[in-house]
């Protein structure tokens, strides 16, 4: 056998002892005896330290390969372990009734596990028979329904948290930062008022209605790239198009395109 030939055997065995060791493959794939024999055959052989060497890194990693398969057994035992196809040749051959009894000796229900009596399930369930409609308890105990809506400026002013100079700077502040920093082009709408916190986001949100709906931004929608572009007008549209776009600002909402930066 010719020196390559040699050195190409021993290689292909140490590269499959360090396929157990590292790749996780079954150990008991390897068929060590029939490896050692191998190795016993070129022993005689070899002559160079470097060949040597290399028998010696075989013969290392078989020993490394019956660690493995001395491991697994360990493991195996330890867990009382069953080979899957025993147990379904096992079930093949026994009869319904014995299966059943087996099912019933290993079936803990939830219900059982939690102790909840039969008696105790009816008591719940007449309860919840024989409770009152919701509307029929709300109107005994005098409570009213609440509902969500929305605030307008005009509202804002009444209740004087913001003034009409203040509410009309602000939305000229917004506007021109937009025409300065954004220009014709156009931007993302979640770029543009997403900000480090959420408390801001929603601010710059309820600023950027107010924008749109005054005519001050336009607003271009693009379904296919599920984005909506905001685009500043050089002066307000003296009439703007009435249009409702609902833009819903959730904290989930928030910390999702946050981390998009």
């Amino acid at each position: 056998m010719k020196v390559k030939e040699k050195r190409e055997i021993i290689e292909r065995i140490i590269d499959l002892c360090e396929s157990v060791r590292s790749r996780g493959l079954d150990p008991f794939d390897v068929q060590v005896k029939e490896l050692l024999e191998k190795l016993r055959e070129l022993f005689p052989e070899l002559k160079k330290l470097e060949e040597l060497y290399l028998d010696m890194r075989a013969v290392s990693g078989l020993a490394d390969v019956i660690l493995h398969q001395s491991e697994w057994l360990k493991h195996r035992s330890s867990v009382l372990y069953l080979d899957p196809l025993l147990i379904t040749l096992k079930m093949q051959v026994m009869e319904p009734a014995e299966l059943a009894e087996i099912f019933t000796k290993c079936w803990h229900p939830i219900l059982e596990m939690e102790s909840i009596s039969p008696s105790a399930l009816r008591t719940g369930l007449d309860y919840w028979t024989e409770l009152p409609p919701l509307s029929e308890r709300g109107a005994e105990l005098g409570g009213m329904e609440l509902q969500t809506g929305r605030i307008t400026e005009e509202e804002l002013r009444e209740m004087g948290i913001l003034s009409e100079e203040e509410f009309s700077r602000i939305l000229e502040e917004e506007w021109k930062k937009m025409l300065q920093n954004v220009g014709k082009r156009g931007i993302s709408y979640w770029k543009w008022v997403c900000a480090k916190t959420f408390e801001e986001t929603v601010r710059r949100s309820w600023i950027m209605s107010f924008l749109i709906s005054y005519g001050y931004v336009d607003v271009e929608v693009r379904p296919l790239e599920e984005d909506i572009i905001i685009r500043p007008r050089s002066k307000p549209a003296q009439e703007a198009e009435p249009r409702t776009l609902v833009i819903p600002i959730t904290y989930e909402e928030w910390r999702k395109h946050a981390r998009k930066g």
